[in-house]
């Protein structure tokens, strides 16, 4: 299964997403390779793409460089779906906004915003104050591809996990 999106800076982009055996994977003549992959033997026990939120059964890989990814717990508040990424020497943060848009940003700094416009279309918005990397535009996409944009609220979750609101 793949996601084919038109970025407007990169051009087009490809994410390959393999749920049964947990690999998500970027392609792009633009970007590099870049893939997250569930280890050999995990058990897919989430609902995303990727079937873990456990970082320790997580492997990150930007072109030749290995990252650490920490995915939040996924349970009730938006935050709790944030994901981190430590690569190379900077922290990256792919962080629900709403149930349709994502923020990815480096260090604290907004680099872009992905939301998922109806009918499933990705739109992407790259901050025009920062720049950057195709690296960083690669691993952006790896954590659409892995994890989604956006989060339900509060109520949704609840409701969602067998909970009751009141």
């Amino acid at each position: 299964m793949g996601l084919v999106i038109g970025d407007p800076r990169h051009g087009r982009v490809v994410i390959s997403v393999d749920r049964e055996h947990g690999v998500i994977e970027v392609g792009s003549s633009s970007l590099p390779s870049a893939s997250i992959m569930r280890r050999a033997g995990a058990a897919a026990g989430d609902p995303s793409p990727i079937g873990t939120r456990d970082p320790r059964q997580l492997v990150l890989t930007v072109g030749s460089d290995s990252g650490r990814v920490s995915p939040g717990t996924g349970f009730t508040t938006r935050r709790s779906y944030r994901i981190r990424v430590e690569l190379r020497d900077a922290s990256y943060e792919f962080t629900p906004r709403s149930e349709n848009v994502s923020r990815f940003s480096r260090n604290g700094v907004e680099l872009a915003t992905f939301e998922r416009a109806p009918m499933g279309v990705l739109e992407v918005s790259w901050a025009p104050e920062t720049s950057a990397t195709p690296d960083e535009a690669a691993l952006a996409y790896l954590l659409v591809g892995a994890y989604g944009v956006g989060s339900p609220g509060v109520l949704k979750s609840i409701v969602g996990h067998g909970g009751t609101p009141f």
